[in-house]
């Protein structure tokens, strides 16, 4: 547990959109030291719900910055109220651009991924207000042996990432299945392909640094998941820049959605956010104490954005 922590340092939060509110209700109950029992019944149910599909278990919420000159892209920023295309005109207008990047060279073995991300969740529970953004750093060291043993689940390290992305092949179907192999769904699961394909691409498109050959492959890949739609206008990250946000509904009955945010700038990956599509109440059964906690269509349950990232020489290194 020791090495998962710091390997995972860098992490601002537990990336599933449910434990955010979980633990401060948690907090709350310790810092009460009543009704200690019931509320940790209650998120243990989060943490179990967040866990189920494996692919997301590695997510870091700070995306990858490619190589190149930055050169802007078609859709520009602060134009908000601008319609955007479908998803495979969005996507492939990102692929064709990234690709025109100069190459991002591999970090050394000895060198450190630096990140900088600034995070929000939606408060306490009940009835708690949104948390002011917190900004994080943390540190990981790109080659760590570790979590290159194919032990370590879908924590792989940087320049496992690294290394995987660089020789992912052009074909978007094969792409997607050796995908899924990278960040399987784990065993007993019965998520929907489409769904898998579209959780672990976007794990992988929170990769640092990144191969922006690689990141094409991903953009014309992700266009071709099922279901796979862009929002109309660009919305704002918890940063409040504006971003392209490419969602995908995991089915009729979900509540909330995840968003991969994008900068339509440079069609960086710059951050996700979990946000609620129906209004719905959340019930704990197996909780006399807690009330229902109501959401509204719209909420942000929780959002994170990459600040700054970097290859530094040195844990505590900043660039």
């Amino acid at each position: 547990m020791t090495q998962v922590r710091d390997f995972r340092a860098d992490a601002p939060a537990p990336d599933r959109a449910r434990l955010a509110p979980g633990r401060t209700r948690l907090m709350e109950a310790a810092a009460r030291g009543q009704g200690r029992s019931s509320r940790l019944r209650a998120d243990w149910r989060l943490a179990a719900a967040g866990a189920a599909v494996a692919v997301t278990a590695a997510a870091l919420f700070v995306a990858g910055t490619v190589g190149g000159d930055g050169s802007p892209g078609r859709v520009t920023p602060g134009t908000s109220q601008t319609a955007l295309g479908s998803a495979k005109e969005v996507l492939g207008q990102a692929a064709d651009t990234v690709e025109g990047y100069e190459p991002v060279s591999a970090p050394g073995t000895s060198q450190w991924i630096y990140e900088k991300t600034v995070q929000q969740s939606a408060g306490g529970w009940p009835g708690g207000e949104t948390e002011p953004p917190r900004t994080n750093e943390g540190w990981v060291k790109y080659a760590d042996p570790r979590f290159e043993n194919w032990k370590e689940g879908d924590d792989h390290s940087p320049r496992e990432r690294f290394r995987f992305i660089q020789q992912l092949p052009d074909d978007p179907a094969q792409l997607l299945k050796k995908a899924r192999e990278f960040y399987p769904s784990g065993e007993g699961n019965k998520e929907a392909r489409a769904q898998h394909d579209f959780r672990a691409l976007g794990v992988l498109l929170d990769t640092y640094p990144m191969p922006p050959e690689g990141l094409a492959k991903l953009y014309r890949a992700l266009a071709t998941v099922p279901g796979v739609e862009v929002r109309h206008q660009l919305v704002q990250d918890v940063a409040g820049r504006d971003a392209i946000a490419v969602y995908r509904d995991e089915n009729a009955r979900a509540n909330e959605r995840t968003e991969i945010l994008i900068a339509p700038s440079t069609y960086e990956t710059v951050g996700q956010r979990w946000v609620v599509i129906r209004d719905y109440e959340e019930q704990y059964p197996d909780d006399g104490e807690t009330p229902p906690r109501p959401w509204k269509a719209g909420d942000i349950v929780l959002q994170s954005a990459r600040l700054d990232a970097a290859v530094v020489d040195a844990k505590g290194q900043r660039p």
